[in-house]
């Protein structure tokens, strides 16, 4: 789950008699990448495999489009007899050539009527900035005291004949750096020629009608269009319906076929063997060796280290539980690992919800978000969109976590369901919420954890928030650091580790130290990590008062420690750019300095206090909710209970207002802040992500000999 599985590198020799049994068993294993030959037997391979493998794709290309348009998602099945492959994609591209012909007519059409809308959306939109305009263009063209043309003009064109004498331009921005245009001058300025000489062209209507009329004109013949196109396509839904099992396994077939194809079109073959090279998981390599055995001569080896791979980048796979597998697709926004790398998968299924939740915490908006991420799931299920699905199941872990810090810290769409008046007007004249005495979690709770999640009114808890999103900032980055030097160890890269990764490490450890401290006395946390802080400020500035004892002494070895750290990280930067870069010993000095020293010195502050905005959201969260909460009592008439304010029609819809920009802007901001905090300050430290995805060669269908 951390580590990427150990690939072997497998080379299978086999009588030409063989190869259509080899390729089944390669299949039927599911644990074998196809690579071309290191050292191949002869410069001859399938060429036959070429070709199939060009059509078959095509035709998954094909049935793809049509499973999109029935808009159902089928999953391959079926089985299939192979005596011989190359015979089998002939026999399985026929059967699908069959599907095609039943649904080439009925394609043909909708391709058509889709073609047409596009072209007439693109009509509809050069038509647009005009729309207004009642007047025909062959009237408007045709006076007999002034030449006029509409036209669209960027800012520069504009300025231009806003200069030239006797021409008046009138204009209306419609888009960036375009602006719909009125030209008009008198009789004999040539305005057709000025417009050449600048580029542009008169705006024109078919048979010269006014563009209101021709706007008209379009939108209705888009709205017949999509009327047809809505037919043809619920025509195509009920075909391809009936006809589900049938193209379930020709898919499977056409997959499994493109598969063996791939394999065969990497071989090499001379007069009697055929060679095939590739990458095993290890974990399978005893499989293999048995279901091969008695067909074929094999011989394997490990991936050479990090170092001596030059030109060969063994695939990355790492296997993860189904529940937390789409969490790879984040990653994979980042790029793939590579095969020396720990994957930071199971990193992020703790670190993402958990910064997601803390910064998001409202059950009630974290309620809708969950109940969305279901919908939006089926949605890309029934369109057959893998990374629709995946984003769904990211945002409900994020939003089931949500969840539990919004009960912690008692909001339901704000303050007014648990806290009621009594916490929006700060009053305990008023009453509490309708939900404030079956709230999960009671008051005396959240009094002892509204340091950590700061809402409720508790401003006095927002400056120790800080210090605990730093709390949180540190360990991470330290960690990130900390994998950094362990994947530098594991790529067994010493220069790597001893020049890069280490001083990484070194520089982030300070701030861990100082935010950890405060652990060393849990009752008074923050005034630890105060004092301490208050120890570095005497030492750099030497104002206030130096801290108490051996706290002032770590203070100072701490200042020092970072000195020396970005000290180490500039040489390290300098030995690098002189070796590898073949830069002079002045430009990797002053380079050196500028990445190494100055700005590690500046991101060790940035992505140290870039982790305030973890519960800095959270207060601002409930404080939009408060003031949209506090908008709605005043629109009420400054009702005495919560029944009475939100059944006031004009107060409910400022409430709802509030609470539907919190779940959209709000939560995609939050998950935005998420992903950077993931993206550039935690991976930066130790994640390279320029690894490739092992992707086997399998069997779709069951096979029959």
């Amino acid at each position: 789950m951390i580590l990427p599985e150990t690939m072997v590198r497998v080379e299978i020799l086999t009588d030409k008699r063989n190869v259509n049994n080899v390729v089944t068993k390669l299949l039927n294993l599911n644990a074998f990448e196809v690579d071309d030959s290191k050292a191949p037997i002869s410069q001859y391979k399938y060429e036959e495999a070429r070709r199939n493998l060009g059509e078959t794709s095509e035709n998954i290309n094909k049935i793809k489009i049509i499973m999109e348009l029935g808009g159902i998602e089928i999953e391959p099945k079926g089985k299939l007899k192979v005596s011989d492959w190359f015979e089998t994609a002939t026999e399985v591209n026929k059967e699908y050539s069959k599907i095609e012909e039943k649904y080439k007519e009925l394609l043909e059409e909708i391709g058509k009527l889709r073609a047409e809308l596009e072209s007439l959306n693109t009509q509809l939109s050069e038509i647009e900035p005009f729309k207004d305009i009642g007047i025909s263009l062959d009237l408007l063209y045709k006076t007999k005291y002034f030449e006029v043309a509409l036209v669209i003009l960027s800012n520069e064109q504009r300025n231009n004949l806003e200069k030239t004498e006797r021409i008046a331009v009138y204009c209306n921005p419609f888009a960036e750096n375009k602006n719909a245009c009125i030209i008009t001058g008198p009789k004999g300025i040539n305005l057709e020629t000025k417009l050449k000489e600048i580029g542009v062209r008169r705006f024109e209507t078919p048979d010269m009608i006014s563009p209101q009329e021709a706007y008209n004109n379009v939108q209705e013949k888009i709205k017949y269009l999509q009327s047809i196109l809505g037919e043809r396509r619920k025509e195509l839904i009920s075909k391809v319906e009936q006809d589900r099992e049938w193209i379930a396994e020709t898919y499977g077939r056409l997959l499994t076929v493109r598969d063996a194809m791939t394999i065969l079109s990497k071989a090499r073959v001379s007069e009697y063997y055929v060679q095939i090279e590739g990458f095993l998981r290890e974990k399978k390599l005893k499989n293999l060796l048995d279901e091969l055995g008695g067909l074929a001569f094999i011989t394997y080896e490990y991936p050479k280290r990090y170092a001596e791979n030059e030109g060969e980048t063994p695939p990355t796979y790492v296997e993860l539980p189904k529940s937390i597998k789409p969490l790879e697709s984040v990653i994979e926004l980042y790029g793939v690992p590579s095969y020396w790398e720990i994957s930071p998968t199971v990193f992020l299924i703790i670190t993402f919800p958990l910064l997601f939740g803390l910064m998001f915490p409202d059950f009630g908006n974290a309620l809708v978000i969950f109940i969305f991420s279901l919908w939006f799931y089926n949605y890309g299920k029934k369109k057959g969109s893998n990374n629709i699905k995946q984003l769904s199941l990211v945002l409900i872990y994020g939003s089931i976590i949500a969840m539990i810090t919004g009960i912690l810290a008692r909001e339901f769409f704000g303050p007014l369901a648990v806290g009621g008046l009594r916490e929006l007007l700060n009053n305990p004249a008023y009453p509490n919420g309708p939900l404030y005495n079956i709230w999960p979690v009671p008051q005396s709770v959240y009094e002892q954890i509204k340091y950590i999640l700061p809402t409720g009114g508790a401003e006095q808890g927002i400056v120790n928030s800080i210090i605990l999103s730093l709390l949180l900032g540190s360990i991470l980055l330290f960690v990130s650091s900390l994998l950094g030097v362990i994947n530098a160890i594991k790529k067994k890269d010493p220069e790597f580790l001893v020049l890069d990764r280490l001083p990484i490490l070194l520089i982030y450890t300070v701030p861990f130290i100082i935010f950890t401290y405060g652990l060393t006395n849990l009752s008074n946390y923050i005034g630890q990590v105060e004092t301490l802080l208050g120890g570095i400020g005497y030492f750099l500035f030497k104002t206030g008062s130096p801290a108490a004892g051996s706290t002032q002494t770590l203070a100072d070895i701490l200042v020092i420690w970072v000195e020396l750290a970005l000290i180490y990280n500039w040489a390290g930067k300098v030995i690098i750019l002189r070796k590898h870069e073949k830069m002079s010993a002045v430009g990797a000095i002053v380079f050196g300095f500028i990445e190494g020293g100055f700005e590690a010195g500046i991101l060790l502050l940035s992505n140290t206090i870039s982790f305030i905005r973890v519960l800095v959201f959270a207060v601002a969260h409930y404080y939009i909710l408060y003031a949209f909460s506090y908008m709605g009592y005043l629109a009420a008439g400054q009702p005495s209970t919560v029944i009475t304010l939100i059944t006031n029609p004009i107060a409910l819809v400022i409430i709802i207002i509030g609470n539907l920009l919190a779940i959209a802007l709000e939560g995609l901001i939050v998950f935005i802040q998420d992903m950077r905090l993931h993206f550039y300050e935690m991976f930066s430290k130790f994640y390279e992500g320029k690894g490739r995805k092992f992707e086997p060669q399998v069997t779709y269908v069951e096979i029959l000999s």
